[in-house]
């Protein structure tokens, strides 16, 4: 980034308690990049579906009302997004940056998704008890057809509370989710090969 400008992601949730970066050299345009975060499967990937799988399940045994777990075969961005899977689209600048935001209680079923407001700036919400979180794409273009593609995830307690039950999740699912962030961009970069 220039001298003195801040992503989208830092605009969102400047102040966190867990982050994770990753980024890879894609050899493709970085328009073809960007548009190939929409296109993914990220159930191609074992090292994604496997813990997303088995969290839908211990979903099921601890709340089987509250929730239906279905064996999705695939899982696009746009599962994602919305009340069904519970991100929000919070900022994006078309071909550079996509931020999806992500407001509940991780360590409850259901991941305790709770109602908010998508429009506000994450490091506005004060829901007691509750995790803010931030998950983004940031492609930065090399040259013609080389661009750098990164991936971040933020996520900010509300309280003192949920910092320290996000804390004790973080400890059994935190090794996880740095593992499918490296995956998530190699399926990107192949795709946006294509």
């Amino acid at each position: 980034m220039p001298d003195g400008e801040s992503t989208a992601t830092e605009r969102q949730l400047p102040v966190f308690e867990q982050r994770v970066v990753r980024a890879r050299v894609v050899d493709a345009p970085a328009g073809d990049t960007f548009a190939a975060i929409r296109r993914i499967d990220f159930m191609r990937s074992p090292v994604i579906a496997a813990p997303n799988l088995a969290r839908m399940a211990f979903d099921a045994v601890r709340a089987p009302r509250r929730r239906e777990v279905r064996a999705h075969r695939s899982i696009r961005l746009g599962n994602l997004i919305g009340p069904q899977g519970g991100f929000e689209v919070v900022a994006e600048e078309p071909g550079r940056e996509l931020v999806l935001g992500f407001v509940g209680r991780w360590w409850e079923p259901g991941y305790g998704r709770v109602d908010w407001d998508p429009g506000a700036p994450l490091s506005s919400i004060a829901i007691p008890e509750c995790g803010v979180g931030t998950w983004s794409f940031t492609v930065l273009p090399y040259d013609a057809q080389t661009c750098v593609l990164l991936t971040e995830i933020r996520v900010h307690g509300t309280d003192e509370k949920a910092r320290r039950l996000f804390r004790r999740y973080w400890t059994t699912v935190g090794p996880f989710v740095r593992a499918m962030a490296r995956p998530t961009l190699s399926m990107i970069a192949a795709e946006a090969r294509r």
